[in-house]
Protein backbone atom coordinates (compact mmCIF):
# COMPACT_ATOMS: atom_id res chain seq x y z
CA UNK A 1 0.00 0.00 0.00
CA UNK A 2 1.55 3.10 -0.82
CA UNK A 3 1.52 6.07 1.14
CA UNK A 4 2.12 9.97 0.73
CA UNK A 5 5.41 11.69 1.93
CA UNK A 6 3.20 12.69 5.05
CA UNK A 7 3.57 9.36 6.44
CA UNK A 8 6.11 7.76 8.38
CA UNK A 9 5.45 4.17 7.49
CA UNK A 10 5.31 3.05 11.52
CA UNK A 11 2.86 1.75 13.27
CA UNK A 12 0.34 3.96 15.35
CA UNK A 13 1.38 3.58 19.31
CA UNK A 14 -1.76 1.71 19.98
CA UNK A 15 -2.96 2.85 23.73
CA UNK A 16 -4.45 0.86 26.51
CA UNK A 17 -7.27 2.43 26.43
CA UNK A 18 -8.36 1.71 22.55
CA UNK A 19 -11.58 0.25 22.02
CA UNK A 20 -11.69 -2.89 19.51
CA UNK A 21 -12.02 -2.12 16.28
CA UNK A 22 -15.86 -1.63 15.13
CA UNK A 23 -17.00 -3.50 12.18
CA UNK A 24 -18.73 -2.72 8.74
CA UNK A 25 -21.81 -3.81 7.94
CA UNK A 26 -19.65 -5.99 5.54
CA UNK A 27 -18.14 -7.38 8.48
CA UNK A 28 -14.54 -5.46 7.63
CA UNK A 29 -12.88 -3.94 10.70
CA UNK A 30 -13.65 0.12 10.43
CA UNK A 31 -12.29 2.75 13.01
CA UNK A 32 -14.34 5.17 14.65
CA UNK A 33 -14.55 8.72 13.07
CA UNK A 34 -12.03 11.36 14.58
CA UNK A 35 -15.06 13.79 13.94
CA UNK A 36 -19.61 13.12 14.22
CA UNK A 37 -20.79 11.98 10.73
CA UNK A 38 -22.01 14.74 8.58
CA UNK A 39 -25.86 14.49 7.37
CA UNK A 40 -24.72 14.56 3.81
CA UNK A 41 -26.41 11.48 2.70
CA UNK A 42 -22.65 10.58 1.56
CA UNK A 43 -21.34 7.23 2.54
CA UNK A 44 -17.68 7.48 3.94
CA UNK A 45 -16.53 6.22 0.55
CA UNK A 46 -18.29 9.35 -1.63
CA UNK A 47 -17.13 11.83 1.50
CA UNK A 48 -13.24 11.00 0.95
CA UNK A 49 -13.81 11.47 -3.00
CA UNK A 50 -15.91 14.75 -2.46
CA UNK A 51 -13.06 16.00 -0.10
CA UNK A 52 -10.40 14.91 -2.27
CA UNK A 53 -11.98 16.76 -5.28
CA UNK A 54 -12.19 19.85 -3.47
CA UNK A 55 -8.57 19.82 -2.20
CA UNK A 56 -6.79 19.03 -5.41
CA UNK A 57 -8.79 21.83 -6.82
CA UNK A 58 -7.74 24.40 -3.84
CA UNK A 59 -4.53 23.41 -3.87
CA UNK A 60 -3.50 20.91 -6.69
CA UNK A 61 -3.04 17.62 -6.50
CA UNK A 62 0.73 17.27 -5.40
CA UNK A 63 0.23 19.61 -2.30
CA UNK A 64 -2.76 17.56 -0.94
CA UNK A 65 -1.64 14.69 1.44
CA UNK A 66 -4.12 11.81 2.63
CA UNK A 67 -4.06 13.41 5.93
CA UNK A 68 -5.16 16.23 4.82
CA UNK A 69 -8.24 14.72 3.32
CA UNK A 70 -8.52 12.43 6.19
CA UNK A 71 -8.86 15.52 8.00
CA UNK A 72 -11.27 17.15 5.98
CA UNK A 73 -13.86 14.26 6.01
CA UNK A 74 -13.52 13.89 9.77
CA UNK A 75 -11.86 10.28 10.05
CA UNK A 76 -8.54 8.41 10.52
CA UNK A 77 -5.77 8.75 7.99
CA UNK A 78 -6.04 4.65 8.86
CA UNK A 79 -9.58 4.49 8.24
CA UNK A 80 -8.91 6.54 5.03
CA UNK A 81 -6.65 3.43 3.89
CA UNK A 82 -10.06 0.92 4.37
CA UNK A 83 -11.37 2.17 1.59
CA UNK A 84 -8.02 3.43 -1.14
CA UNK A 85 -4.79 2.17 -0.75
CA UNK A 86 -3.23 5.58 -2.08
CA UNK A 87 -4.09 9.27 -3.48
CA UNK A 88 -3.72 8.15 -6.57
CA UNK A 89 -6.10 5.49 -6.17
CA UNK A 90 -8.64 8.22 -5.06
CA UNK A 91 -7.68 10.48 -8.47
CA UNK A 92 -8.63 7.11 -10.38
CA UNK A 93 -12.12 6.67 -9.17
CA UNK A 94 -12.92 10.18 -8.81
CA UNK A 95 -12.47 10.08 -13.14
CA UNK A 96 -13.88 6.59 -13.45
CA UNK A 97 -16.83 7.75 -11.95
CA UNK A 98 -18.13 9.56 -14.92
CA UNK A 99 -16.88 7.03 -17.45
CA UNK A 100 -17.73 3.77 -16.20
CA UNK A 101 -21.50 4.35 -15.80
CA UNK A 102 -21.41 5.87 -19.53
CA UNK A 103 -19.62 2.36 -21.15
CA UNK A 104 -22.16 0.46 -19.03
CA UNK A 105 -25.04 2.34 -20.80
CA UNK A 106 -23.30 1.75 -24.25
CA UNK A 107 -22.63 -1.88 -24.00
CA UNK A 108 -26.66 -2.32 -22.74
CA UNK A 109 -28.04 0.01 -25.03
CA UNK A 110 -26.18 -1.84 -27.63
CA UNK A 111 -27.85 -4.93 -27.24
CA UNK A 112 -31.61 -3.55 -27.08
CA UNK A 113 -33.68 -3.51 -30.02
CA UNK A 114 -33.73 0.27 -30.85
CA UNK A 115 -33.79 2.60 -33.69
CA UNK A 116 -30.06 3.61 -34.35
CA UNK A 117 -31.18 7.32 -33.62
CA UNK A 118 -32.82 6.81 -30.22
CA UNK A 119 -29.60 4.99 -29.57
CA UNK A 120 -27.68 7.91 -29.73
CA UNK A 121 -30.10 10.12 -28.09
CA UNK A 122 -30.28 7.93 -24.89
CA UNK A 123 -26.36 7.83 -24.96
CA UNK A 124 -26.32 11.36 -24.64
CA UNK A 125 -28.81 12.35 -22.03
CA UNK A 126 -27.43 9.52 -20.09
CA UNK A 127 -23.86 10.76 -20.19
CA UNK A 128 -24.69 14.51 -19.66
CA UNK A 129 -26.99 14.04 -16.50
CA UNK A 130 -23.73 12.19 -15.11
CA UNK A 131 -21.98 14.92 -15.64
CA UNK A 132 -23.83 17.96 -14.73
CA UNK A 133 -25.32 16.63 -11.81
CA UNK A 134 -22.46 14.88 -10.07
CA UNK A 135 -21.62 15.46 -6.35
CA UNK A 136 -17.90 15.96 -6.72
CA UNK A 137 -17.36 19.00 -8.93
CA UNK A 138 -15.14 16.92 -11.40
CA UNK A 139 -14.48 20.18 -13.62
CA UNK A 140 -11.49 21.16 -11.30
CA UNK A 141 -10.04 17.46 -11.18
CA UNK A 142 -10.08 17.26 -15.27
CA UNK A 143 -7.62 20.33 -15.47
CA UNK A 144 -5.40 18.99 -13.07
CA UNK A 145 -1.78 19.16 -14.83
CA UNK A 146 -1.20 15.73 -13.47
CA UNK A 147 -3.46 14.01 -15.92
CA UNK A 148 -0.54 14.53 -18.95
CA UNK A 149 1.53 12.47 -17.13
CA UNK A 150 2.15 8.93 -18.43
CA UNK A 151 0.86 7.45 -15.60
CA UNK A 152 -2.57 7.88 -16.17
CA UNK A 153 -2.44 6.87 -19.97
CA UNK A 154 -6.04 4.72 -18.74
CA UNK A 155 -7.34 7.90 -18.05
CA UNK A 156 -7.49 8.58 -22.15
CA UNK A 157 -7.58 5.35 -23.49
CA UNK A 158 -11.17 4.73 -21.72
CA UNK A 159 -12.18 7.80 -22.91
CA UNK A 160 -10.56 6.55 -26.46
CA UNK A 161 -13.15 3.90 -25.99
CA UNK A 162 -16.43 6.13 -25.59
CA UNK A 163 -15.51 8.34 -28.09
CA UNK A 164 -15.76 5.26 -30.61
CA UNK A 165 -18.26 3.89 -29.26
CA UNK A 166 -20.11 7.44 -29.72
CA UNK A 167 -18.62 7.24 -33.27
CA UNK A 168 -20.14 4.19 -34.49
CA UNK A 169 -23.84 4.91 -32.48
CA UNK A 170 -23.18 8.32 -34.55
CA UNK A 171 -22.74 6.69 -37.93
CA UNK A 172 -25.28 3.62 -37.43
CA UNK A 173 -28.05 6.54 -37.19
CA UNK A 174 -26.78 8.56 -40.18
CA UNK A 175 -27.06 5.12 -42.24
CA UNK A 176 -30.76 4.89 -41.85
CA UNK A 177 -31.55 8.79 -42.04
CA UNK A 178 -29.57 9.33 -44.97
CA UNK A 179 -29.35 8.27 -48.50
CA UNK A 180 -25.84 6.75 -49.18
CA UNK A 181 -24.39 9.96 -50.73
CA UNK A 182 -25.18 12.11 -47.79
CA UNK A 183 -23.68 9.66 -45.47
CA UNK A 184 -20.18 10.32 -45.73
CA UNK A 185 -20.15 14.11 -45.47
CA UNK A 186 -21.92 13.97 -42.39
CA UNK A 187 -19.96 10.62 -41.04
CA UNK A 188 -16.70 13.26 -40.87
CA UNK A 189 -18.09 15.28 -38.32
CA UNK A 190 -20.26 12.68 -36.31
CA UNK A 191 -17.36 13.11 -33.49
CA UNK A 192 -18.74 16.41 -32.45
CA UNK A 193 -21.55 15.18 -31.07
CA UNK A 194 -18.99 13.60 -27.97
CA UNK A 195 -17.67 17.11 -28.82
CA UNK A 196 -20.67 18.41 -27.56
CA UNK A 197 -21.11 16.50 -24.07
CA UNK A 198 -17.78 16.64 -23.27
CA UNK A 199 -17.78 20.32 -23.46
CA UNK A 200 -20.77 20.07 -20.54
CA UNK A 201 -17.62 19.46 -18.05
CA UNK A 202 -17.20 23.43 -18.57
CA UNK A 203 -20.57 23.98 -18.24
CA UNK A 204 -20.78 21.98 -14.45
CA UNK A 205 -18.62 24.97 -13.03
CA UNK A 206 -21.15 27.89 -13.71
CA UNK A 207 -24.99 28.41 -12.84
CA UNK A 208 -27.75 26.64 -10.96
CA UNK A 209 -29.81 23.09 -11.31
CA UNK A 210 -31.98 24.80 -13.40
CA UNK A 211 -29.05 26.06 -15.81
CA UNK A 212 -27.39 23.02 -16.30
CA UNK A 213 -30.73 21.19 -17.21
CA UNK A 214 -30.96 23.79 -19.69
CA UNK A 215 -28.24 22.78 -21.21
CA UNK A 216 -28.38 18.97 -20.98
CA UNK A 217 -31.89 19.67 -22.76
CA UNK A 218 -30.04 21.90 -25.68
CA UNK A 219 -26.94 19.62 -26.13
CA UNK A 220 -29.35 16.80 -26.34
CA UNK A 221 -31.51 18.50 -29.18
CA UNK A 222 -27.87 19.99 -30.88
CA UNK A 223 -26.45 16.61 -30.61
CA UNK A 224 -29.86 14.93 -32.98
CA UNK A 225 -29.08 18.46 -35.26
CA UNK A 226 -25.14 17.21 -35.79
CA UNK A 227 -27.12 13.78 -37.20
CA UNK A 228 -28.94 15.21 -39.52
CA UNK A 229 -32.47 14.28 -37.51
CA UNK A 230 -35.76 16.44 -38.96
CA UNK A 231 -37.00 18.49 -36.45
CA UNK A 232 -40.42 17.69 -36.37
CA UNK A 233 -39.04 14.14 -35.28
CA UNK A 234 -36.58 15.39 -32.56
CA UNK A 235 -39.57 15.39 -29.49
CA UNK A 236 -40.89 11.85 -30.72
CA UNK A 237 -36.90 10.66 -30.56
CA UNK A 238 -36.23 12.53 -27.28
CA UNK A 239 -39.96 11.07 -25.81
CA UNK A 240 -38.38 7.21 -26.74
CA UNK A 241 -34.47 7.80 -25.50
CA UNK A 242 -36.18 8.43 -22.12
CA UNK A 243 -38.43 5.14 -22.35
CA UNK A 244 -34.90 3.31 -22.98
CA UNK A 245 -33.30 5.36 -19.87
CA UNK A 246 -36.08 4.43 -18.00
CA UNK A 247 -35.97 1.04 -18.66
CA UNK A 248 -32.38 1.06 -17.83
CA UNK A 249 -33.13 2.70 -15.02
CA UNK A 250 -35.80 -0.11 -13.49
CA UNK A 251 -32.72 -2.31 -13.62
CA UNK A 252 -31.26 -0.81 -10.66
CA UNK A 253 -28.31 0.34 -12.92
CA UNK A 254 -27.62 3.99 -12.54
CA UNK A 255 -24.42 6.36 -12.85
CA UNK A 256 -21.49 6.24 -10.31
CA UNK A 257 -21.65 9.01 -7.80
CA UNK A 258 -23.54 11.27 -10.53
CA UNK A 259 -26.58 10.65 -9.13
CA UNK A 260 -27.97 8.18 -5.86
CA UNK A 261 -25.74 5.29 -7.40
CA UNK A 262 -22.88 3.64 -5.58
CA UNK A 263 -19.46 4.71 -5.85
CA UNK A 264 -17.30 2.71 -7.98
CA UNK A 265 -15.51 -0.29 -5.80
CA UNK A 266 -11.98 -0.14 -5.26
CA UNK A 267 -11.22 -2.76 -7.62
CA UNK A 268 -13.08 -0.86 -10.49
CA UNK A 269 -10.02 -0.88 -12.88
CA UNK A 270 -8.83 1.85 -15.62
CA UNK A 271 -11.59 2.68 -17.12
CA UNK A 272 -11.29 6.39 -16.02
CA UNK A 273 -12.58 9.83 -18.03
CA UNK A 274 -9.83 12.50 -18.15
CA UNK A 275 -11.67 15.52 -19.59
CA UNK A 276 -11.78 17.56 -21.69
CA UNK A 277 -8.40 16.82 -24.17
Amino acid sequence: MTHDADETGAAPATQPSTPAPQRSAAGKPGRPRSAPKQRNGLSTREEILQAASRLFGEQGYGKTTTRQIAEAVGIKQSTMYYHFADKRAILTSLLSSTVTPALEFANWLAAQDLDPVVRVCALVAFDLETLLRDRLNLHVVYHLPELEDDDFVPTRSAQTVLRDTYREFGRAAIATLHPPEGVADLARDVDLVFALVEASVSQRQWGGEGDRARYAESAVRGSLRLLGVDGSTVPDIITRAEAALARYRSTGRTPHLGRKGAAPGPDSGPATRSRPR
